[in-house]
């Protein structure tokens, strides 16, 4: 049986490194850890932390460039 389990999806060709997302996770489950290599400046990105992602979308929410949507993954069991 398949369990669907929403987590953010980054893009990062709009995305300007603010870390607001970071700041908005309870979890912890974002560090700006991705190297730059696309977008507006060559920072560092925000990337996932899966174990730790409860897929609240405050991240999403909380985005002023509108970089993450929520997207749902199927996890086996």
């Amino acid at each position: 049986m398949a369990n669907a389990k929403k987590i953010p999806s980054f893009h990062y060709e709009n995305c300007v490194s603010c870390s607001i997302c970071v700041q908005a996770c309870p979890a912890g489950a974002i560090d700006l850890t991705k190297p730059g290599k696309s977008g507006r400046y060559r920072n560092l990105f925000p990337e996932l932390v899966n174990e730790r992602c409860t897929g609240c979308a405050l991240c999403a929410k909380s985005c002023p460039m509108d970089c993450i949507n929520m997207q749902a993954v199927y996890e086996t069991e």
